[in-house]
């Protein structure tokens, strides 16, 4: 009977001591103060690991910095091997090597008077930048090497889905050329249009960003001039932030909607052109596809 009480008196004591050392507050040696809220078992990170977090950086109370807000979820970054990290090393850095998946730490960073330098005056007195870390992964070598193969599979699909794309466009403007093109339909700024698909989804406005696949050709010769199918996929676009005959373009469109448009230069690049490939008053061809 002693001895079971001995060792729940010890097994006691060992959970209080991991929870105390959750919330227990280390000075690394860059001078910072980690805290490491959850101080999970696992490899920890190391020099050299690729990692994926999500980063609240605060001064005083503004919220100055966010991986959600600012980038719509965790982003990943590459530690540099050991050897390149000489002299001070960043702050979330040295956190990180405490820390392994899952982990949240708090990272308090003073500043000495250079870095009080650089922080605007409207903040006030300003004595350290504090970070809210969560190690949301460590990305592996095996994890980076399979998702290169699964990029390279994807980006010669997309190149094959472009060569098809570039036989329509062909065919299209073959025929708005003879005037055989069905469907064609202009709108009252000048844009002329085929819908080839509406799309299911929601209707596009101006602000969305939507995943765009395009395909674009000058209408004198058929030179194709830009496309996302060599690029290895559709492009983030913003609605309202591109040729005045894309953005309508796609605004008449649902989320996986496709179609053609032959676009004035009026509603182009106009009298300047854009680069070597666009010269000045072209008028332009895009087959567009919108994704999700």
């Amino acid at each position: 009977m002693r001895n079971l009480l001995i060792l729940f008196v010890l097994a006691a004591f060992a959970v209080a001591q991991t929870a105390c050392d959750k919330g227990k507050a280390v000075t690394t040696p860059g001078g910072n103060l980690v805290t490491n809220h959850t101080n999970l078992e696992g490899a920890k990170v190391t020099y050299g690991n690729t990692v994926l977090i999500n980063v609240n950086t605060w001064v005083n109370d503004s919220l100055v910095a966010s991986t959600m807000r600012d980038a719509g979820g965790p982003r990943e970054i590459a530690l540099p091997d050991s050897s390149m990290m000489k002299g001070k090393v960043p702050a979330v850095f040295e956190a990180l090597l405490l820390m392994t998946k899952g982990d949240s730490a708090t990272v308090i960073q003073p500043l000495d008077s250079l870095m009080k330098k650089g922080i605007p005056k409207s903040f006030g007195e300003v004595k350290e930048i504090r970070y809210e870390v969560k190690l949301v992964d460590i990305v592996t070598p095996e994890m980076l090497q399979k998702r290169q193969q699964e990029e390279m599979v994807k980006a010669e699909a997309a190149k094959a889905q472009g060569m098809v794309i570039a036989e329509t466009v062909k065919t299209m403007l073959a025929e708005y050329k003879s005037k055989k093109l069905a469907n064609l339909k202009k709108s009252d700024s000048g844009l002329e249009y085929v819908i080839i698909e509406q799309g299911s989804g929601a209707p596009i406005k101006d602000g969305d960003s939507v995943p765009t696949n395009y395909y674009g050709v000058r209408k004198s010769d058929g030179k194709m001039f830009d496309n996302s199918y060599d690029r290895g996929g559709p492009a983030p676009f913003n609605v309202g932030a591109l040729i005045p005959g894309f953005n309508e373009g796609m605004k008449l469109l649902n989320r996986g909607g496709k179609a053609m448009l032959f676009i004035p230069s009026a509603l182009g690049y106009g009298e300047q052109g854009a680069g070597a490939d666009i010269p000045p008053n072209a008028d332009l061809v895009f087959f567009i596809e919108m994704g999700q």
